[in-house]
């Protein structure tokens, strides 16, 4: 089914069209606000009378950059542009959710994948971009934006619009004066650089699922959201998983997603990742903050950020999946009951240091070796050491219990505790 609500192109008005197959585009852009016209239109403000009286041209406005930030202009522009195209429809995020009404609001937050997938066509408006076809390639996305010299639009640096990008089939990029710049398909090579996310994945939906859990973490990595809950809200349709929004529960959110990804998936890949180089990015909305580099921690991240040395993992091929789950302390999985493994002495009792394989692997010179990750006993509880490395051992592999070469379930129990995490502590106290 379409989104709840879409735009009519010709008359502006707001309907809720309920035919299975009708055709749409859909804007992804960044929020800004203008200096005359003020915030973003929305579901209460939009005015369909003020969008069919606005005749602002492109030289009415004192500079590019003006029109580009007029959310009147964007939406009109977007309009005719669905128009050119013989589209009647169009969605856009700003002013076709209720964010009033909590039940559409989780709705729409939970479908937004599917809204770009379903969508004719994507427009992504680069309102800080400046459209030059000759431009170097690491020049093609250039903000224009004083303020972001030699860096890239800041579409790529959003949360929300990482899943703008891989959900749509088909999608447009278009500058500041809505000049074409190609479709993502022109432009894989460009984006590839600039995202680092493989082409596959890019220019066919269908294949996000197979990319592992860290892959599609790594992503994220770098990105930043206007509230601290989008960082997850806005990875639920990449990585196939539903949950309630929950405003006001901060990094909780973060932490609540990768709790329902253990109860959806055996990917152990969710606990391959290192403490990040650059710092906590995505919690940069907080201001600036302390570097975040503890000795020990949990199986849990506590950020997107965490998984950006990731991307190149895959799930290992024919490993039974080790069943795991959430507690009240942290992280429960199962080992072999047997003894000898990484996880029992030779007696079958507990190793006071655990180098515990995953199921996951990184290729070194052509050949898969899985990720180890290692453990110790502190205080009573089992704790993750070395946070800032990923072991790839090629022999090592995760235990089973095998009887006449048949594995089987494993069966002792092993708890790794997990810390709590506020991204507020980490804000710099700077002193003026």
């Amino acid at each position: 089914m379409p989104p709840l609500w879409l735009l009519n192109t010709l008359s502006y008005e707001r309907s809720s069209p309920r035919e299975a197959n009708t055709k749409y585009a859909i804007l992804s852009h960044r929020w800004k606000s203008h200096p005359q016209i003020g915030d973003e239109i929305d579901f209460q403000t939009l005015n369909p009378g003020a969008l069919r009286s606005h005749h602002i041209s492109l030289h009415q406005h004192e500079s590019d950059e003006d029109r580009a930030r007029c959310p009147l202009c964007k939406i009109k522009d977007a309009c005719a542009k669905a128009q050119e195209q013989s589209l009647k429809w169009l969605w856009v995020d700003t002013c076709c959710i209720d964010k009033t009404n909590a039940v559409e609001y989780t709705r729409a937050i939970n479908s937004m994948f599917e809204y770009y997938r379903g969508a004719t066509v994507c427009y992504g408006y680069l309102y800080d971009v400046a459209w030059l076809s000759n431009a170097p390639r690491e020049l093609v996305f250039g903000s224009k934006d004083p303020e972001r010299h030699g860096l890239a639009s800041e579409w790529f640096e959003r949360g929300w619009t990482l899943q703008e990008l891989l959900a749509p089939h088909k999608m447009e990029f278009y500058d500041r004066k809505w000049t074409f710049m190609g479709t993502k398909q022109d432009l894989a090579e460009y984006l590839y650089s600039l995202t680092g996310i493989d082409k596959r994945y890019l220019l066919d939906s269908r294949e996000i699922k197979k990319a592992s859990l860290a892959t599609r973490m790594s992503w994220m990595a770098g990105r930043t959201t206007g509230y601290i809950e989008d960082i997850a809200y806005s990875m639920l349709g990449i990585l196939d998983v539903n949950m309630p929004a929950q405003y006001g529960e901060g990094a909780k959110a973060f932490m609540r997603l990768q709790r329902m990804l253990m109860e959806s998936s055996t990917d152990d890949s969710i606990f391959a990742w290192t403490v990040p180089k650059k710092g906590l990015q995505c919690y940069r909305v907080l201001g600036k903050l302390e570097p975040w580099a503890p000795s020990t921690w949990g199986l849990l991240a506590p950020s997107p950020d965490c998984f950006g040395e990731s991307r190149d993992l895959v799930i290992a091929d024919k490993v039974i999946p080790r069943p795991y789950s959430w507690t009240p302390t942290g992280v429960q999985f199962l080992v072999a009951q047997k003894s000898g493994t990484e996880a029992t002495n030779w007696l079958g009792l507990p190793r006071k240091e655990v180098n515990l394989a995953l199921n996951c692997c990184r290729h070194v010179n052509g050949k898969p070796h899985n990720v180890v990750i290692h453990l110790s006993k502190r205080n009573g509880a089992y704790v993750r050491i070395q946070c800032r490395d990923l072991d790839p051992t090629k022999d090592a592999k995760p235990s089973t219990n095998s009887v006449l070469g048949i594995d089987q379930l494993l069966r002792r129990a092993l708890t790794v505790a997990q810390p709590d995490f506020d991204p507020a502590d980490l804000v710099a106290n700077i002193v003026s």
